[in-house]
């Protein structure tokens, strides 16, 4: 007989999920309102073996007060691609509304990367890119709308972050002491295979007189 899973109590500060913010974006502020290391509350949403991982949304919503239902119409990568329901018409011609396509720019795509880090409300979005709030929405909520490009590089570092990757490899840090100054101090997400990859790089570069 399995033994009843404990229960997982939920955290005292309420944080809403904003629409369109990646599931390691409304930890790091889920985190932080209960005075909380971001890593910490990652790693117990994770459980065993892979604390590093995908946070599980069952979890995620025990200690948040959410539904799981409620996180997954909000957070962008909440759901995976091939649980993803299939856009129906409606929502493929919302994806070539007009206002959308100006200028020869997919705007979805750049809506999807200005609601990652939740730093921008839905009207400061529409107000940015000159669409209709009602559009933003329908943009941001995963279960209606086509999965564009975004989330597929919501992992990878750019140009400041390789380098400050770069100078703890350097200091001798391994992937998980890098992964958790990352998500702590400088509220970077990246997937520990990702560091494992840069680590691997990096140490052939200095080892390598071929590249040097």
């Amino acid at each position: 007989m399995t033994p009843p899973q404990p229960t997982i109590a939920k955290l005292p500060v309420n944080v809403r999920p904003q629409l369109g913010e990646t599931i390691d974006s409304y930890i790091r502020r889920l985190a932080r309102a209960n005075h909380l290391k971001p890593s910490y509350l990652h790693c117990f949403l994770c459980g065993p073996p892979f604390w590093q991982g995908k946070p599980d949304i069952e979890r995620l919503a025990a200690v948040s007060g959410r539904s799981a239902g409620v996180l997954q119409n909000a957070l962008s990568d909440a759901t995976s691609p091939r649980d993803r329901v299939k856009p129906n018409p409606r929502a493929l011609r919302h994806h070539q509304h007009q206002a959308l396509n100006r200028h020869g720019a997919d705007l979805a795509v750049l809506i999807q990367h200005d609601a990652l880090d939740a730093s921008m409300p839905i009207r400061a979005i529409s107000e940015e890119w000159e669409v209709p709030k009602w559009l933003v929405r329908r943009v941001l909520t995963p279960s209606i709308f086509p999965e564009l490009s975004t989330r597929r590089r919501r992992n990878a570092l750019d140009t400041e972050t390789k380098k400050l990757v770069t100078d703890m490899i350097t200091k001798g840090m391994g992937a998980t002491e890098i992964w958790t100054e990352l998500i702590d101090t400088h509220s970077v997400s990246t997937s520990l295979a990702l560091l494992q990859i840069q680590i691997r790089d990096t140490t052939r570069q200095h080892t390598d007189p071929q590249t040097s």
